[in-house]
């Protein structure tokens, strides 16, 4: 099995919890859903193939910079029908100086449809992290064979019930509830809590079968 590995940046994202409507709130890093979204937006997926063509990838999350929020007003101009709708304010979370390693493994032949495109920034569309105004920079690091972990180690984002917290450990770790699963109507199916730390920092974890080893890294893989 291989392993595709690029990292991701950018000034600002917003992925927006779907609970929240006109006061948006943000999860605290992307999730795998939208990471196969950015997956496809680089190869030029069709809208309506994109569930079947990424649902059998899988993805691994390594969060680089710590988490930052900023918070907006904005004034909303209402569009409905309605001539007597008023204008209103909607504040909205953002993510600030974001950067992330992705792993992805599945089906060869898109893995390297996807070494492709990234060697050579050859994207079909422009890459961005949750809304279209926060524009990303992609930059392939590499592929590497895939091998089971044989150390209770993670770089990754994981399950929150699989790391080992060592009060004495100097670590920032994050924890959230982000999906981790959707249908082919683009609808949350799943949602998992996990935690994961920043800096390159590593989680001591339970073992977890799911953890591999690509590159110099050890990672979850959802």
């Amino acid at each position: 099995m291989k392993g595709v590995v690029f990292t991701v940046t950018g000034s600002y994202a917003r992925f927006r919890r779907p609970y929240t409507t006109t006061s948006a709130l943000t999860f605290t890093l992307i999730h795998p859903i939208a990471l196969k979204g950015l997956i496809g937006s680089l190869l030029g997926i069709d809208y309506n193939d994109l569930y079947n063509y990424t649902n059998d990838l899988r993805i691994g999350i390594q969060v680089l910079n710590p988490v930052y929020k900023d918070m907006q007003s904005f004034n909303l101009n209402a569009i409905t029908g309605n001539n007597n709708a008023r204008n209103f304010q909607s504040t909205v979370e953002f993510l600030r100086d974001v950067k992330y390693r992705v792993f992805v493994s599945g089906d060869e032949s898109k893995l390297k449809q996807v070494e492709n495109v990234l060697s050579d920034n050859s994207f079909r569309f422009t890459p961005y992290l949750g809304n279209s105004e926060h524009i990303a920079k992609v930059r392939y690091e590499g592929s590497y064979n895939l091998l089971k972990s044989k150390e209770n180690l993670c770089h990754s984002v994981l399950p929150k019930d699989n790391i080992i917290i060592d009060v004495h450990d100097q670590l920032d770790i994050y924890l959230d509830r982000i999906p981790v699963q959707n249908d082919i109507s683009r609808e949350y199916t799943k949602y998992q809590y996990v935690g994961y730390t920043v800096n390159n920092q590593v989680l001591k974890t339970t073992g977890n079968p799911d953890i591999y080893h690509i590159g110099d890294y050890y990672v979850y893989l959802f």
